[in-house]
C-alpha cells in the first residue's frame, strides 16, 4: 500500500513490479492520457510501460482474471512529437521483437513499430503530423491489445512502481568565479 496526503491506494505487485490499477481504487476518476500522467506522478509512479512479452502477458492475465477486461487503460505509450512509438516512462521505443497491437481497420496499413520509416533523428522530433489524435497508446477491450487512440479520451489507466537509474557521471569542479 502506498499512501498520499492520508489516501490509502491499493497496488498489486506483478513479476516484482508494483502497479496501481485506477479501476481497483474507488476514488480513482477515469482520465484523459495527460491526466492519468499527473495522477500516477503525484502518486510517486509513472504511466505503465510494457517493454517485454512477459510484462505485458502477466498484466493482461491479471486484469482479465481480476474482471478488468472490459476496461480500456491507458499506458505510457505515445508518439507524441515524434513519427514513432516510444515509452514516455522509459523513452524507449516499442520492441520490435513482439507486437501487442490490436488488428483493426484503424491500424491496417500503419506499422506502429516501423522505426525506419524517417531515420533523421533531429527530423523525426519535429514532425508535427503525430498529434494528439491516435498519439497515445491504451490497452482496448475486450482483448487488452494495444491500440492508438485520441490523447483526450477519458480511460482508467495502469501506474507503476518507479525505477530508480543509478548514473555515474563524472563530476568536474567549478569555483564560484567560474559562473
Amino acid at each position: 500500500m502506498l499512501l498520499n496526503r492520508g489516501q490509502r491506494i491499493t497496488t498489486i505487485q506483478l513479476d516484482g513490479v508494483q502497479y496501481f490499477i485506477s479501476r481497483m481504487n474507488p476514488y480513482s476518476p477515469e482520465l484523459n492520457y495527460f491526466l492519468a500522467y499527473q495522477y500516477c506522478r503525484s502518486l510517486g509512479l509513472q504511466l505503465a510501460s510494457f517493454e517485454t512479452k512477459e510484462k505485458v502477458e502477466s498484466m493482461t492475465e491479471y486484469l482479465q482474471n481480476a474482471g478488468y477486461g472490459k476496461y480500456n487503460f491507458w499506458t505510457s505509450g505515445n508518439r507524441l512529437g515524434t513519427g514513432m512509438f516510444l515509452w514516455m516512462s522509459t523513452g524507449l521505443p516499442f520492441n520490435a521483437t513482439f507486437d501487442y497491437f490490436e488488428k483493426s481497420p484503424e491500424t491496417v496499413g500503419m506499422d506502429p513499430l516501423d522505426h525506419n520509416s524517417n531515420t533523421s533523428p533531429q527530423r523525426t522530433a519535429r514532425d508535427s503530423s503525430s498529434g494528439l489524435q491516435k498519439g497515445c497508446v491504451h490497452l482496448k477491450a475486450p482483448s487488452l491489445r494495444w491500440a492508438p487512440e485520441d490523447c483526450s479520451a477519458v480511460k482508467d489507466f495502469i501506474c507503476e512502481q518507479t525505477r530508480c537509474y543509478y548514473y555515474n557521471y563524472g563530476s568536474i569542479p567549478v569555483s564560484s568565479a567560474q559562473g
